[in-house]
C-alpha cells in the first residue's frame, strides 16, 4: 500500500533527480535515483521517465529504452513517455519499434512538433523521401520559424534530386539561425544543394561560410573537395585530401575518395599510398583490396582478403573478396565452396546467391548457377544480378527463359525523340546541349567504378541541375519513358511488367563522353527498373554497319561463358535517338575508331510505390 509518506519521498526524489538533470548534474541525479534503483523503481510513469532520461544522458541506452517502455505502458496515453521511448528506439537502431512509439505519441497529440519531426528523420534515414518531407512540412507549418526544420527539409530535398527547394529551405534556415553550429551546417547544406545545381563557385563560398563559423564540422573537407574537383581545380582537391587524412588517418571513407581521385587523375605512383602510410585497420585493408580488385590486381587483392580472413574466419565481406578473387583467378570450385559455406550462414542474402552463381557458370554448371539464382529471386524477385546471371544460365541450359525475361526484340526499344520546345530540328538543339555538357565533364580521365573506358562521366544527378536545355530534354524523355511503360504488357510474375506503374521517377541521370576507342564494358544497372541510352552527339565511324564501332550492343556479359550468341541484338547510334531496356539486361558498346566523341545522357527510371 502507497502510503501518503512514500507520495511524499517520490515527488521529492522526482523533483531532486529533475532539477540534477535539468542543470546536467548527471551525479546528482543518479545519487538521488540510487535507493530506488537498488530496489526497483516502483512502477510510477514520472519517476520511470526521469530514470529513462538519466540513462539515455548517461549513453546507457538499452536501460533507458528499459525504463521509457514501463512508463509508457505505465501511461499508455501520455504522448511525452511514448516519445522518449521512440526518440531512444531510434538510436538503437530498433527502427520499427521507434516509429510505432513515435506514432502512438502523434496519436495522442497530434500537434507534437518534437515527435513529428524526431519521425520525420527517421523516415528520412529509412529513405521514405515522401513521408519524411511531409512530416518536416507539417513541423515548419506548425512552427515555421524553426531552422533545424528548414535543415532537415533540405537534406531531404537534396536527397529527393530536387536541389533548388533545398537551396530555399537552407537559406530559410540561415535567415533564422542563430546557434553558431546550427548556422554552419546550414550552409553545408546549402553548398550540397548548390553543388548538385552546379553553381560550384557559390558552393564553395557556402562552404567558406561554414568553415569559418565551425571549421570541425563532419563532412566539410570531403565537400570542398567535392565541389573543387567540379571546378577542375584537382591540385587543391588533392591538397584538401591529403590534409584531412593527415588530421583522421583511420577514415575509410576519405581513402576511398582521395584514392578515386588519383586514378582519375592518373597519379598512378600515388595511387594507394595512403592505405600503407595510415595505422592498418580492418576497414582500410578491405578498401585497399577492393581497389585492387578493380584495377585486376587480382592475386593482390587476394593476399589482402585473405589475411584478413585468417584473422577473423567470420567476416563476411573478407570472405566474399576471398571468394571473387577466386573467381577472377579462375579457381572456380574453390569460390563455389566458399560461396557455399557463407550462403550456409547467410542464406537470407539475395546479393551472395546472385555473385555466387558466377563462379557456378564459368565452372560449367549452369544448373547449379541457375538454382542460385532462383533462390535469390524467391527472397528478392527484382534482384538485378540474380536476373542478369539467370538470363546466362538459362542460355546455356537452352530452356528459353532468357528471351521471355530479356525480350529483346519487344523490352528494347527505340525511340527518335521530336525536337524540343524552341528548336525546328534535333540536329541544333543537339549541338547546343553539346555545348552546355562540355562545361559539366570533368577535365581528366573515368573513375575507376564506372563502366567507360576512355572517357569521362559527369558528377551527380544530371537532371536537377537546372540546365534549361537538360529540362527541355527532359520533357520528351518523360513523354518517351511514359509511353514505353503504357504499352508495357500486364505480367505479375515478370521481373520487369509486374512493376508496371504509371507514375515513375529517375533514380540518377548523368552524360557519358567517350573519346576514340572509348567503349563501355559489359554491364547492368542492378538498382533500377528501366535504363537508357539518348545520344546527344555520335562519331562518323557509327555508320558503318558492318564493324558497328560505337553501337550499343545487349545480351554478353563481362566475362566469357563461352555462349553461342553472346550478343543477342545490337542498336545504330544517332543523334536525337533515345533507347529504353530493363536495368537487369546486360549492355555495353563496341569499342570506335574517331576522333569525335559519343556524348550520351542516361538515366535510370524506378517506379513510384
Amino acid at each position: 500500500m502507497i502510503t501518503p509518506a512514500h507520495t511524499t519521498a517520490l515527488q521529492h526524489v522526482l523533483a531532486t533527480a529533475t532539477n540534477a538533470l535539468q542543470s546536467g548534474n548527471l551525479m546528482a541525479a543518479e545519487v538521488a535515483l540510487a535507493p530506488l534503483f537498488s530496489s526497483n523503481l516502483p512502477a510510477n510513469p514520472d519517476l520511470l521517465n526521469i530514470a529513462g532520461s538519466l540513462r539515455m544522458n548517461q549513453g546507457r541506452l538499452v536501460e533507458a529504452a528499459r525504463l521509457f517502455n514501463q512508463a509508457a505502458l505505465a501511461a499508455p496515453r501520455e504522448p511525452v513517455f511514448a516519445f522518449n521511448l521512440g526518440m531512444t528506439l531510434s538510436r538503437l537502431g530498433r527502427t520499427e519499434e521507434a516509429e510505432t512509439a513515435l506514432r502512438s505519441a502523434l496519436k495522442h497529440q497530434p500537434a507534437f512538433v518534437a515527435a513529428m519531426f524526431e519521425l520525420g528523420a527517421l523516415l528520412h534515414r529509412t529513405g521514405r523521401l515522401d513521408e519524411a518531407e511531409k512530416n518536416i512540412r507539417q513541423v515548419l507549418k506548425l512552427t515555421p520559424v524553426l531552422p533545424h526544420a528548414d535543415l532537415a527539409l533540405a537534406a531531404i530535398l537534396v536527397d529527393a534530386g530536387r536541389p533548388a527547394e533545398a537551396e530555399i529551405a537552407s537559406r530559410k534556415g540561415l535567415s533564422a539561425a542563430a546557434e553558431p553550429r546550427l548556422k554552419a551546417q546550414l550552409y553545408l547544406q546549402l553548398a550540397q544543394a548548390l553543388r548538385r545545381q552546379r553553381k560550384d563557385s557559390e558552393a564553395l563560398a557556402a562552404l567558406d561560410s561554414a568553415e569559418t563559423i565551425d571549421a570541425t564540422l563532419p563532412g566539410l573537407a570531403r565537400h570542398r573537395a567535392e565541389t573543387l574537383q567540379n571546378l577542375d581545380r584537382f591540385d587543391e582537391a588533392v591538397a584538401v585530401f591529403e590534409e584531412e587524412i593527415a588530421r583522421t588517418p583511420a577514415d575509410p571513407g576519405l581513402h576511398h575518395d582521395y584514392n578515386a581521385l588519383l586514378y582519375q587523375l592518373g597519379r598512378s605512383g600515388e595511387f594507394l599510398k595512403s592505405y600503407d602510410r595510415s595505422p592498418q585497420s580492418r576497414d582500410l585493408l578491405l578498401g585497399k583490396a577492393s581497389f585492387l580488385t578493380r584495377e585486376k590486381r587480382t592475386a593482390e587483392a587476394h593476399s589482402l582478403y585473405a589475411e584478413q580472413l585468417a584473422r577473423d574466419p567470420g567476416d563476411r565481406l573478407a570472405a566474399i573478396g576471398v571468394a571473387q578473387s577466386l573467381t577472377a583467378m579462375g579457381r572456380h570450385a574453390e569460390a563455389v565452396v566458399l560461396y557455399e559455406s557463407l550462403l550456409a550462414r547467410h542464406g537470407d542474402d539475395a546479393g551472395l546467391f546472385g555473385i555466387a552463381a558466377e563462379p557456378a557458370l564459368l565452372g560449367g554448371d549452369p544448373q547449379k548457377a541457375a538454382w542460385l539464382c532462383e533462390r535469390g529471386l524467391a527472397s528478392a524477385p527484382h534482384h538485378g544480378s540474380c536476373l542478369a546471371l539467370l538470363s546466362i544460365a538459362s542460355r546455356m541450359l537452352e530452356d528459353g527463359r532468357d528471351e521471355s525475361l530479356n525480350g529483346y526484340d519487344t523490352l528494347v526499344r527505340s525511340f527518335d525523340l521530336e525536337p524540343p520546345e524552341g528548336f525546328s530540328d534535333m540536329a541544333a538543339f543537339n549541338a547546343e546541349l553539346n555545348g552546355d555538357l562540355d562545361r559539366l565533364h570533368p577535365n581528366s580521365r573515368e573513375l575507376i567504378d564506372q563502366s567507360l573506358r576512355g572517357g569521362t562521366q559527369t558528377p551527380g544527378h544530371l537532371f536537377p541541375t537546372g540546365l534549361a536545355l537538360v529540362a527541355k530534354l527532359k520533357q520528351r524523355i518523360d513523354q518517351a519513358v511514359t509511353r514505353y511503360i503504357a504499352e508495357l504488357d500486364e505480367d505479375a510474375a515478370h521481373p520487369l511488367l509486374s512493376r508496371r506503374r504509371r507514375d515513375f521517377r529517375y533514380s540518377g541521370s548523368w552524360s557519358s563522353r567517350l573519346k576514340d576507342s572509348g567503349f563501355h564494358v559489359n554491364h547492368i544497372h542492378p538498382d533500377g527498373w528501366i535504363s537508357s541510352c539518348y545520344y546527344v552527339s555520335v562519331p562518323q565511324a557509327a555508320k558503318d554497319e558492318t564493324a558497328k564501332q560505337g553501337w550499343i550492343k545487349f545480351g554478353e556479359p563481362p566475362f566469357d561463358a563461352a555462349l553461342k550468341q553472346p550478343v543477342r541484338r545490337t542498336i545504330q547510334p544517332a543523334p536525337g535517338r533515345l533507347i529504353l531496356f530493363p536495368s537487369y539486361m546486360w549492355h555495353g558498346t563496341v569499342p570506335f575508331d574517331d576522333k569525335a566523341a559519343r556524348t550520351t545522357i542516361a538515366f535510370d527510371v524506378v517506379p513510384t510505390t
